[in-house]
């Protein structure tokens, strides 16, 4: 199922994700923590969202999205 990574909430952390890097690479791992911020002025408000992954062999994996990235709950 693919969500809109602002949308992740607490009840997602622990679940695994696919990220999909747009260069037919892709990151797969457990999320562990989500940080929403919110960017921008008054005008454009925008949501920057951090993640950080747990990888194969306890890689730690961190990625940011503007408000319409996407990420599939696996």
């Amino acid at each position: 199922m693919e969500i809109r990574a602002a949308e992740l909430t607490a009840d997602h952390v622990g679940r695994t994700v696919k990220i999909d890097a747009g260069d037919q690479t892709f990151l797969v791992g457990r999320l562990v923590s989500i940080r929403h911020k919110r960017v921008g002025n008054a005008v454009t408000p925008e949501t920057e969202t951090r993640l950080e992954l747990e990888g194969s062999g306890d890689q730690r994996i961190r990625v940011g999205f503007n408000s319409i990235g996407v990420v599939e709950l696996v």
